[in-house]
């Protein structure tokens, strides 16, 4: 992680409160794997289909445990559509 990143670390709660499911998608891609798991909770939280596309896309993620936090929260947004 270079610098710039560590300065310009997304704010996952601000987009939270915003229900910024665009800027949470991308934020799935960051490289700290806390803001990676953040961003899916906010997105599971805020519940909007609009995450679903970005939440399967984080489904082939290296890491492990993040798989199955996004696969948790696609259950939970997909129990809150129906």
């Amino acid at each position: 992680m270079g610098i710039l990143d560590k300065l310009f670390k997304p704010n996952v709660e601000k987009m939270k409160a915003k229900k910024d499911v665009k800027g949470l998608i991308k934020a799935l891609r960051y490289e700290d794997r806390d803001v990676r798991r953040a961003a899916v909770y906010a997105l599971e939280e805020i519940g909007d289909a609009r995450a679903v596309e970005g939440l399967r896309q984080a489904l082939k993620h290296e890491d492990v445990g993040l798989r199955m936090y996004v696969a948790e929260a696609l259950q939970k947004i997909k129990l809150k559509e129906t």
